[in-house]
Formats: C-alpha cells, structure tokens, sequence
C-alpha cells in the first residue's frame, strides 16, 4: 500500500490548486485522473470555448475549418504543458487511472494498463466534476448529437447547427458558430434564453441574436430526428416545426455531477444524486478528513469558483488550527457572448427573501447612451443593473451587460464582499473613456436620487429595514452570507 498526506480525485481547477498548494507545503499528494490533466476547462470548457469565440471574431467565415484546428491545437498544447509542469512538482504524484473510496482512508485505482493501485492518506480531495447532460432524441444518431466533450472535435463547421439548451454553453457556442459561418438555430424549453438571469438579460441577447439571423424556439423541445432529410422536428406550443438542414444537434441542457463509481458509500460520504457531495464552505463533507471541491459539490458551477474553493480546503487541511467559520464568497458568473454577460451578488429569488421589495432600489445605467465610450465605439446594447439597500447603498446584486462585462464585474464582487456601499465607489476617480465609467453612473444616480429624496428615503428605509422578505431572516447570497443592511 503507498501512503500520502492527502489524495486528490481529479485533476480539475479545483483538484490540482489543492495539490500544487500542498505539495509546495512540503506534504506528499497523490493526483489521481482518469483522462486529461486540466479537467474541464483546459480541455472540453473555457480554454477551447474562449479560444474558438476569440478565433471567430478574427476571421469570421473565412476559415471554419482551420479556426477548429487551431482551437484544438492551442487546448493540446495548453493540455501538454500542464500535464509536463504538474507531473514536474516536487511532492506530488501524478496517478492516471479511475479512482474508488475502500474506506474513508484508502482509495483503490484501476489504471489504463488493467492493474489497480490501493493508496492511503490521511486527507481525501474529491474534485471529480460534472459532465454534459444528455438527452434521447429519436431518429438522431450518436454521430451528430453533440455536447461540449465532443463538438471541438469536429472537423469543419456545421451546415446548420441546432442547439438544444438556451443557457451559458447554449449562447456562447450558438455565437460563436454563427460567426463562423453555421446556421445556427437555438431551442430551449425555457420561456426565454438564459432564463437564470434577470428578464432584461434575455431581451438584450434576444436582440442580439435576431441581428445575428439566429432563430430562437422558446418554450420548445426537439422531438426526432430524419436522417434521410436531416430534419429535426420541434413542438411548441402543440404545434410542430420542422428544422431543416440539421446536420448536428448540440446539447447543451445542463450539467451532470460525476459521483457514480466513487465509493462514496463505502467511506460514509453524504450526496445526493440531484445536489452532489454535501460539503460546508470549507469544502468538509460528512467524513470530516474527507473533501469535496467544484461541480462534483452543490456549491460550485464555475471554474474560479473551484479553485477558489480550493484555496480555502489547502489552507485547512495545511492550517487546520485556523478558524473555520468564515463563509464561502460570493462568486461572479461570466458569460462569453455577444454581448458578454456578467453577475455578482445574491440571486433576485434570494432578495425577495429576504428583504422587503421597498427596501431595495434598483438602479440601471445605458451604456450604448449613458457612457461616452458606448458613443465612441457605436454601441448597439448594454447596461448595469445595480440592486441596493435603501439609504445605505449597500450592494447585492449587479448584472452588467456589454462589452467586457467579465472585466468589470470583479469591481462588484470586490464591492459585495468586502461591503463597499455605492457611497465610495462615487468616490473612486474611473478613467475616460472607458465602460467603467458606468459604475461612476451607478453611483450619481444613487447618490442624486437618495439624498435629493431624503425625505422619503429615511422613512422608507426605517419603516422596511426590519421587516424582512417573504421568509424574514432567511439569508444568504448564491455564495457566503447576504450583505448586511
């Protein structure tokens, strides 16, 4: 039996930051990876997906094929270096093979050559990850339905490329094919598109999408396939609608979490199969030696999510006689499309429940009439939604929209997190002309309307400030604990 300080399961974002960190620590770590170093991200997520969006907004059309070659030239190459560094860390012990839990203390691996490994630590990381969610579509062969683990594997662009799913890994490849010369037809069973985000997000998108030219099925869903026509057929509403052309069907309806096969069970872990690994903010699953890090967990969903809460399991396990009670951050969400989306703060069903409706003001800035940026750079759409406690100005939500939304949100997460209230971010001094200056924008509108209102914002806020929501003190933000009032 070899023995380590701590076994990893996975070697995503979340696993190898835990790795890395103790190993650098001077503790033994073994990793242990079933396929690829790099997880979801470098490999089937973010570093294809954003290489292929970048790689479509520099050629477009002119070069489908040779744009997919080059994504997955730059994911092998990405893959390669990292499998070459991490393999390189002194400590650390990187293990391919399929990982089983024996006991709460021994992990037994089945490696590719059909041997198996038994491993022993005092420590256990699970970081094992979601895959795509997939769905039965009759008619349609295995060949042309697609998901994330396989379309940056196809050789050339589709004719016609229907996806299933209106959510973050919808938009951002519907996109990105779109501009890279595919008919590009979206269908989702919700009501509208990216129908996890405020009302307004979807009106955006929606707009940009008809500029696009690509058709959107809201309330929909794929019935079956004809390969001999290559029509997929669609119901909405009680009515059908034939899509023509079809050559590949993309699905993209959600995430999956990898617990099967893990043994979980046999070392006590809790989970469920809807929520995953019950873990609490440091990452402590039932088995308190035992951890849980990213998708696999109910927590995480985002690749800096998972490394952040990796962060937070290295420095209990290197550190364990720091206090624990501190919460799990909030984590900003990013959506590359176009435009990009991006959210920080506490979702609006958790406001509600929270706070009375009175006592949250909502303020929105226009960046394409707002901003002298969105006049310089003839700006077509985009916005700041800024909810906020009364009076106080305390921040606890932000959606923006527009160009490089990912880069701005990190303001507002800061803001939320460390409860920076709109009076001092008025007070910040925002360079010209940028799309920043929009968050200067949030901060007049507060400031003009709170104190040249005050004779009813005092009121308001003092009649509301202890009334609390439909569920009053229940709290919490999509991560940690809800800004204070």
């Amino acid at each position: 039996m070899e023995s380590f300080h701590t076994i990893v399961i996975g070697a995503g974002s979340g696993g190898l930051t835990v790795a890395v960190g103790l190993a650098n620590l001077g503790k033994s770590v073994a990793v242990i990876e079933a396929l690829h170093v790099g997880g979801d991200c470098t490999n089937v997520g973010c570093v294809p997906s954003k290489t292929l969006i970048h790689q479509a907004e520099l050629h477009g059309a002119e070069r489908p094929a040779s744009t997919l070659a080059e994504v997955r030239r730059k994911r092998d190459a990405l893959r390669d270096k990292e499998t070459h560094e991490f393999g390189e860390v002194q400590n650390l012990s990187l293990i391919f093979g399929r990982a089983r839990l024996i006991d709460p203390h021994r992990v037994a691996v089945a490696t590719p050559e059909g041997g198996e490994r038994t491993l022993h630590a005092a420590h256990i990381v699970i970081a094992t990850g979601a895959r795509p969610r997939t769905t039965s579509i009759p008619g349609l062969p295995a060949a042309r339905q697609l998901t994330n683990e396989t379309i940056f594997e196809i050789p050339d662009t589709p004719r016609h490329l229907a996806v299933l799913g209106g959510g973050v890994i919808g938009m951002e490849l519907a996109f990105a094919f779109r501009k890279l010369g595919s008919r590009v037809t979206v269908v989702t069973t919700a009501p509208r598109v990216m129908d996890k985000f405020i009302p307004e997000v979807a009106e955006a998108l929606g707009e940009s999408l008809d500029r696009h030219g690509i058709a959107v099925y809201a309330g929909a869903s794929a019935k079956s396939y004809d390969v001999a026509t290559e029509t997929l057929r669609v119901e909405q509403g009680g009515r059908a609608i034939d899509l023509e052309g079809v050559d590949d069907v993309l699905v993209a309806i959600g995430r999956q979490r990898n617990t099967e096969g893990l043994g979980l069970d046999a070392a006590g872990v809790a989970y469920s199969a809807r929520g995953g690994i019950a873990a609490d903010s440091y990452g402590r699953t039932s088995v308190p030696h035992i951890y849980a890090i990213g998708d696999v967990t109910g927590t995480s969903a985002f690749t800096h999510s998972a490394n952040a809460q990796g962060r937070r399991v290295t420095q209990r396990i290197a550190l364990p006689w720091l206090p624990a009670r501190a919460p799990e951050p909030f984590y900003p969400s990013a959506t590359f499309s176009d435009p990009e989306v991006a959210t920080a703060g506490m979702s609006q069903a958790q406001i509600t429940e929270r706070y009375h409706p009175k006592l949250v003001k909502r303020i929105r800035v226009d960046l394409v009439t707002q901003t002298d940026r969105g006049y310089t750079d003839d700006l077509q759409r985009g916005f700041i939604i800024v909810d906020a406690i009364r009076l106080t100005g305390t921040i606890l939500a932000v959606t923006i929209v527009g160009p490089r939304a990912s880069e701005m949100i990190s303001l507002f997460t800061l803001a939320i997190q460390e409860r920076i209230s709109l009076y001092r971010l008025y007070r910040l001094v925002y360079p010209y002309p940028t799309f920043s200056s929009g968050v200067l924008k949030v901060a007049d509108t507060f400031l003009r309307d709170t104190l040249t209102g005050l004779n009813r914002e005092l009121p308001t806020y003092l009649l509301h400030r202890w009334a609390g929501g439909r569920s009053r003190g229940l709290g919490g933000g999509s991560r940690g604990t809800a800004p204070h009032v």
